[in-house]
């Protein structure tokens, strides 16, 4: 019997991949895609490359800061 309704085909392509260096109309982006972007901004390039060495009370107080301005 053939297809009658929405079934799926008996093969299925993979997934097509997301472009890296696009994403998707949504905003997600491709594999690796977040990794490998750097902010245009130096400044912002430097806190991110910062970020993960800071201590935890560093981070903090620039969160408060980021958080203050935007009220």
């Amino acid at each position: 019997m053939g297809a009658v309704g929405f079934e799926h085909p008996s093969e299925m392509p993979d997934k097509q991949r997301i472009p890296a260096d696009r994403g998707t109309e949504s905003g997600t982006l491709g594999d690796g895609a977040a990794s490998n972007r750097q902010p245009a901004d130096p400044d912002l390039a430097d806190v991110v490359k910062a970020w993960p060495d800071l201590p935890a009370a560093v981070k903090a107080g620039i969160l408060a800061m980021i958080r203050a301005a935007s009220e």
